[in-house]
C-alpha cells in the first residue's frame, strides 16, 4: 500500500492539474491525509460510492498520463542518473577541483528536481 499511495501521490504531482478539482481535493483527502472514503463523504457532502468512483477514475487518469507521457518515470530515472554520477564523483572530488566543481552542478541540479 506504501508504494501505490507514493506512486499516486507523484502522479498526481506531474498530471493533478489535468484533473478535475474535485478529484484533485479529493485524491488530496485520501492519499496525503489519509482520510477514510467515509469521511470523505461526509466532508465533500457526497455519497461513499461516488467517493470511491471518484478515486477509482482519478487513479485511473493518472495512470493513462504516464502510460502515454512517461513523465514520471523519465524524473526518476534522471534523479537516479544524477544521484549515482554524484556517487561516482565524489570518490575523486578530493583531488581535482574541476571534479569538485561538476559535483556541485550536479548536486544543485539533483536539488532543484
Amino acid at each position: 500500500m506504501l508504494e501505490k499511495l507514493s506512486q499516486i501521490v507523484w502522479l498526481k504531482d506531474f498530471y493533478g492539474p489535468l484533473l478535475t478539482e474535485k478529484q484533485r481535493a479529493i485524491l488530496s483527502l485520501y492519499y496525503e491525509d489519509d482520510f477514510s472514503l467515509s469521511e470523505i463523504a461526509e466532508e465533500m457532502n457526497i455519497s461513499r460510492q461516488a467517493v470511491y468512483d471518484l478515486v477509482k477514475r482519478a487513479e485511473h487518469q493518472l495512470w493513462q498520463y504516464e502510460t502515454k507521457l512517461g513523465l514520471v518515470e523519465k524524473f526518476q530515472h534522471t534523479r537516479r542518473r544524477l544521484e549515482e554520477a554524484q556517487n561516482l564523483l565524489d570518490a575523486y572530488a578530493a583531488d581535482d577541483a574541476a571534479i569538485h566543481n561538476v559535483l556541485m552542478i550536479l548536486r544543485e541540479i539533483t536539488d532543484s528536481l
